[in-house]
């Protein structure tokens, strides 16, 4: 139940941000091409947008199967031989995510102590005015006169992403040490293009029937 909820929600998210970034490259490029006028703010905050829906994406794509990936020696392999190769890359996997998790816990640590802040996206003042500016700095490292967004918020991202990652590589490996699956699920774009080419040869030969 709290799978397939929190799985609802990783669409939820990630439909939205690609929606946002898309809305917002849109507006950009009417305001350049047509107005001549660009909006900072706007590039920055479509770079932002497009590094959470990447490092959102990542854990969601394991789950569907969506990463592309070379399995043509590990299919010839026996049973075991299979079971025992995806377990060994999935504790590549995981040393590299935990590579990724102390690497960003440092990045971010950093980022929050020097109190570095973006440089062209602020707070609403609505959501600002209320705060006690001591505090505010001392807890979020956001300056109420100047209220930039603080770096370590927007890229929060790194931590959210490979915590997110590493869960899916852990539900991996119990599910190849239970024998549910053999392995990792990998994209076929050959099958998928094949499948896009039958689908449009049936559209072709229900035409002529359609038009009679």
């Amino acid at each position: 139940m709290m799978s397939r909820f929190f799985s609802h929600i990783e669409e939820v998210v990630l439909n939205a941000l690609i929606t946002a970034m898309t809305l917002l490259v849109f507006v950009e490029v009417i305001a350049r091409f047509f107005f001549n006028t660009g909006f900072l703010w706007i590039q920055e905050l479509t770079l932002t947008i497009c590094g959470w829906f990447v490092l959102f994406g990542m854990s969601y794509g394991v789950k569907i199967g969506a990463h592309i990936g070379v399995d043509a020696f590990v299919k010839k392999l026996p049973a075991k031989g299979r079971k025992y190769t995806a377990l060994l890359a999935v504790a590549i996997c995981l040393v590299y995510c935990g590579m990724f998790l102390v690497g960003s816990w440092d990045y971010l640590a950093k980022m929050y102590q020097i109190g570095v802040p973006m440089e062209d996206i602020d707070f609403p003042h609505f959501l600002i005015s209320g705060l006690d500016p001591d505090k505010a700095w001392e807890y979020l490292r956001i300056d109420v006169e100047e209220p930039a967004v603080p770096l370590w918020i927007s890229q929060s991202i790194l931590l959210i992403g490979f915590s997110l990652l590493t869960w899916r590589f852990l539900q991996l490996a119990l599910a190849i040490i239970t024998n549910k699956t053999d392995g990792f699920a990998f994209a076929d774009e050959a099958k998928e293009s094949m499948h896009l080419i039958d689908q449009e040869a049936q559209a072709d030969d229900k035409q002529p029937g359609d038009q009679k």
